[in-house]
């Protein structure tokens, strides 16, 4: 078996020049996930990844995840949390 392939990508910018930013950002466009308790839940899946994974640093960055492409049937953490680790 090979890996699956990565349908999420990251981006790592610096923030815009105000106080309050935000240090996590999720898109994912309704054209790739149709139903928006599945877009919600795959951003709740995003978020919980990230915080155990601990890969967000307090050193001023964004985190800029993007879903593109085949988004898999079944989700689950684990399943989000290797497409993040793999990221990084």
């Amino acid at each position: 078996m090979g890996e699956n392939p990565r349908w999420i990508s990251l981006k790592i910018v610096e923030p815009p020049r105000v106080t309050h930013y935000p240090k996590l950002v999720i898109s994912i466009p309704k054209s790739v996930v149709r139903l928006a308790t599945r877009r919600n839940r795959l951003k709740r899946l995003v978020r919980e990844a990230v915080r155990h994974g601990g890969y967000v640093e307090p050193s001023g960055k964004v985190y800029w995840f993007r879903v593109r492409g085949a988004v898999p049937e079944r989700l689950s953490l684990n399943v989000v949390a290797s497409q993040i680790k793999s990221l990084f």
